[in-house]
């Protein structure tokens, strides 16, 4: 039999490929903005061909969205406390804690700088869409708890509890702390059990 070579890890190259796409990408969108993103200069300063950026992210809307769901998806997860305020406490906090960052702050400017455009409209509402529906699970499983009435709509309480986050911290620069956050959830919880059921 031959020699068998080392294995492998799964993903290892292509994985570092593309956290050092990300990473450049983030860092011209705080030294440039979203309207000086250039692919290829991101591939220059990743330190990778060209090819290999365009392949994988065609467009700069597609690379910009992709850092932003995937750095949702490492930092906000969906929390199952056993109580639909502590599981809106742990979301916030973790909305918090992501905006705080100086890559999802220029990745969310980026967002909006290029708002007229309509490739850009597309990945935000593709972002928007694709958060939504992952936190969600919290308003089912309070809805099966007893806690909402069946029939609550998950976006809009979701979209309660989370926009005072998003408006302080990204506008208004407010300070958003642990009472600020129960306010937030207790509030949304509050006014989805009060809301009418849209199930008919």
């Amino acid at each position: 039999m031959g020699e068998v070579g080392p294995r492998r890890r799964p993903g290892g190259r292509a994985a570092a490929v593309v956290a050092a796409v990300r990473r450049a990408a983030v860092e011209l969108l705080e030294e440039v903005g979203y309207e000086g993103l250039v692919l290829t200069d991101v591939a220059s300063r990743a330190g990778v061909n060209k090819t290999t950026v365009y392949r994988r992210w065609p467009t700069r809307v597609q690379l910009v969205s992709d850092i932003l769901l995937a750095q949702a998806a490492e930092q906000v997860g969906t929390p199952d406390t056993g109580d639909l305020v502590g599981d809106l406490c742990v979301l916030l906090a973790d909305v918090a804690a992501l905006l705080r960052t100086r890559a999802a702050r220029a990745v969310l400017a980026a967002l909006v700088a290029g708002e007229s455009d309509p490739a850009v409209a597309v990945a935000r509402d593709a972002f928007w869409a694709e958060r939504f529906g992952r936190s969600a699970v919290i308003v089912e499983r309070a809805v099966r708890r007893g806690e909402l009435p069946p029939g609550t709509d998950a976006r809009l309480l979701l979209e309660e509890a989370s926009s005072p986050v998003y408006f302080r911290l990204m506008f208004t620069g407010e300070p958003v702390g642990p009472a600020d956050i129960e306010l937030f959830a207790r509030r949304a919880a509050e006014t989805a059990r009060a809301r009418p059921s849209s199930r008919r």
